[in-house]
């Protein structure tokens, strides 16, 4: 090798330059070594490109170095075109990395993808090979998206330290998300193993822990609320309507009522209700765990599917977006937001009155509080909010398919925990035929 080089500082050009360019010219099939590990391989098509071969104890491998092109300039060369003299410099750079003990082939892939894979990137491959594999990715992409992609995201994710990550992390915890800090912590982790697999970077966030550098373990949290607790919170939502609006006012009741998911309700739509049978059919595609279920609607609800038909002016969605936007429903995030505007405004104008901050699956929780509350066996119970486990030989292909399981028992239940409901919220069909709330 060091004789081509030595040849190669003398004269312009390769001792092999005409023969690959008679080769390319009569578009002959041809292989030339140019140097130690490098050859250089023209195709029928009078295309050609370096590979480059290493071995390393028993491990022999291979990878392509670059097209090969006459003459190149450093845009070629950025877009993946080498001319042979480039090519042997890059060659003896290689082998110098395998005298030092590392595998040349992994650290020229390592070399050409870290030059330009962002953690960007990487997040798409990971979210490409995660979407088959679960029911709902949306955590994620929001993690990703708000806490990660704003710091980090442009960044190649080769250059990152360990002090950048933290730096990432530090700014959850400081606005009080130990559980958020949690999740944004395996994920990077997950983009990192996913960029050493793929021999993009070293894994430098292998021996980071939720315990030493994401405040500690969450604790679990999660409330039922109280009775009192909800007739003070549909008060609030009621005498706050330019915070809190009709929409979100009655997807609340409809939620801590029903027992479902927020997004199973917000996307639902009007052919999903049948009001004949006074159903409301929530479909596999939508379900968590999918499997799909009736969910039986008592007529203490039907003034509130009267009011949101009132409101949605003919759209075909129960909840139709507030605004004009891409998503047809009502944005995830609207009640959320809804709920820390009117718990601030209430922390402020009466700071010496209790009120109880809950999320919007805490309605979920009360629901099934409520029915146990009730006396509802717990195998009705589970089966009011969908919960069926998937994964297991206990359910039979007949109750995985069954969307009207145990259905007569299912009424009763539901019908029952309506009826507390709309009277907690006075808005009960037995005080007045239509809500009170005007939308």
């Amino acid at each position: 090798m060091n004789n081509v080089l030595n040849f190669m500082l003398e004269n312009s050009e390769h001792p092999m330059q005409e023969k690959v360019d008679l080769a390319i010219k009569m578009g002959n099939k041809a292989r030339f070594n140019l140097s130690t590990g490098l050859t250089l391989v023209i195709k029928k098509n009078g295309k050609a490109e370096f590979i480059f071969r290493a071995q390393k104890k028993n491990d022999r491998s291979q990878a392509k170095l670059g097209n090969y092109k006459r003459e190149c300039s450093s845009d070629d060369i950025r877009n993946g075109m080498l001319d042979i003299k480039k090519a042997i410099n890059t060659a003896e750079k290689l082998q110098s990395i395998a005298s030092a003990g590392l595998h040349p082939v992994k650290e020229l892939k390592s070399i050409k993808y870290s030059i330009s894979t962002t953690v960007d990137d990487v997040f798409k491959r990971v979210l490409a090979n995660t979407k088959p594999n679960v029911n709902c990715t949306e955590a994620m992409e929001r993690n990703y998206k708000n806490e990660i992609a704003p710091y980090l995201g442009k960044f190649p994710i080769s250059q990152l330290e360990q002090t950048d990550v933290q730096v990432v992390i530090n700014k959850v915890l400081e606005s009080g998300r130990k559980t958020v800090a949690e999740k944004v912590l395996y994920l990077i982790k997950r983009l990192f193993n996913h960029a050493e697999e793929n021999n993009i970077c070293f894994n430098l966030t292998r021996k980071m822990t939720p315990k030493k550098h994401a405040g500690g373990k969450a604790v679990k949290v999660g409330i039922a609320l109280a009775d009192h607790d909800l007739t003070r919170s549909f008060l609030m939502m009621r005498s706050n309507e330019a915070t809190f609006t009709s929409s979100s006012y009655y997807l609340t009741i409809l939620l801590v009522a029903l027992g479902l998911r927020k997004k199973e309700l917000i996307t639902a739509k009007w052919t999903d209700y049948d009001r004949r049978e006074r159903l409301l059919h929530i479909e596999r595609e939508v379900a968590k765990n999918k499997i799909a279920i009736a969910i039986p609607i008592s007529r203490h609800l039907e003034p509130v599917f009267e009011q949101l038909l009132k409101m949605g002016a003919g759209s075909d969605l129960l909840f139709p977006a507030l605004k004009q936007s891409k998503c047809e429903h009502m944005s995830l995030s609207t009640i959320n937001a809804g709920l820390k505007r009117i718990f601030k405004k209430e922390r402020e104008n009466y700071p010496q009155e209790r009120v109880q901050e809950f999320t919007v699956h805490d309605l979920r929780r009360t629901f099934r509080t409520i029915l146990s509350r009730m006396g509802i066996p717990k195998e009705i119970a589970e089966l009011c909010i969908n919960h069926r486990k998937v994964d297991s030989n206990e359910l039979s292909e007949v109750e995985r398919y069954d969307r009207y399981a145990k259905l007569k028992e299912r009424r009763k239940a539901c019908d029952q925990a309506a009826e507390k409901i709309m009277e907690l919220s006075g808005e009960s069909e037995y005080l007045t035929p239509q809500l009170r709330l005007v939308s």
